[in-house]
């Protein structure tokens, strides 16, 4: 490699190289190949119970008695254009083209500057192109089916009201999901129960409990 120079230009085309570089090495052995968001995600928040009838004064309203349950799942698999991997890629191209153009091919620093970014940019667009497309492609053919979730056993998360939603998690070959969950026969499911999955409705499934003599 050819020695840098000592102007500032230089040093820090050099610099952005080896940081860019180390960094993609560290993202890569520790596995942070793309900020990707892996199945199960949950937020649980305990079930809220709004007081029935409530009156506000002064104004002819008045607030039902009603359930909230909340749980919030997100297995979807997303990665960000700012994705560690994206940033080495950019660094390290940056860097490298930035060398190569001032040290190899004398070229004006200031054209330098714009052979850069513009290498930079176009590796760094095309790590993310292959990211999102062939490993989410990759990652999404995996995911679970909905016909496939009948007859898998679940714990509670999130109470289950006497026709309310609640939230109930279960193992998959995707790792731990969650669900929001309603009682199939209308009845109310404690927190920590297990129940088995008997029917899904779009994003939610129907389970009943699992009597104890059945899970012993």
């Amino acid at each position: 490699m050819p020695e840098a120079g000592l102007d500032t230009l230089n040093c820090v085309y050099f610099a952005l190289f080896f940081v860019g570089l180390g960094y993609a090495i560290f993202v890569v052995i520790t596995g942070g190949l793309a900020d990707v968001d892996m199945p199960d995600v949950d937020i649980d928040i305990p079930q809220f119970d709004l007081p029935g009838d409530v009156d506000i004064p002064g104004a002819d309203i008045q607030i039902g008695g009603g359930d909230i349950p909340a749980g919030i799942d997100a297995p979807d698999v997303t990665v960000s254009p700012l994705s560690p991997i994206t940033i080495a890629t950019f660094i390290t191209t940056f860097g490298g083209v930035g060398v190569l153009a001032t040290q190899v091919f004398e070229v004006d620093p200031r054209l330098s500057l714009l052979w850069a970014v513009g290498s930079a940019l176009l590796t760094g667009g095309l790590m993310y192109l292959f990211s999102s497309q062939f490993l989410i492609r990759s990652q999404a053919s995996s995911e679970l089916r909905q016909g496939e979730l009948i007859g898998i056993e679940a714990e509670v998360t999130v109470p289950i009201g006497e026709g309310s939603m609640g939230q109930v998690t279960y193992l998959t070959k995707s790792g731990r999901m969650s669900s929001m969950a309603r009682s199939v026969d209308g009845k109310p499911i404690a927190r920590g129960e297990s129940v088995l999955i008997v029917r899904t409705a779009g994003p939610q499934v129907l389970v009943r409990r699992i009597p104890v003599e059945d899970g012993e």
